[in-house]
């Protein structure tokens, strides 16, 4: 009887996992295709393209500022 337990839970382990592989994989190719919708391949200004992808490349360098730290313990 622990027998026929055991490979009734085998089957219905392997039977979730694929209904599951499967449900994911339908909703996989509709998020790509719903994404692929939603981008525009060229935009006369990419600032407010709120749907553009950057990849890679170049940018320019970020120059950090900051005033002068006085100092904390001033000999007086």
């Amino acid at each position: 009887m622990r027998g026929l337990t055991l490979l009734t839970a085998t089957i219905l382990t392997f039977g979730y996992g694929f209904a599951a592989q499967a449900a994911m994989t339908v909703e996989r190719a509709q998020t790509y295709a719903r994404v692929a919708r939603t981008v525009e391949p060229v935009s006369p200004n990419p600032v407010a393209d709120a749907n553009r992808v950057w990849y890679g490349g170049m940018l320019a360098p970020i120059t950090v500022e900051a005033p002068a730290a006085p100092n904390k313990c001033p000999i007086a």
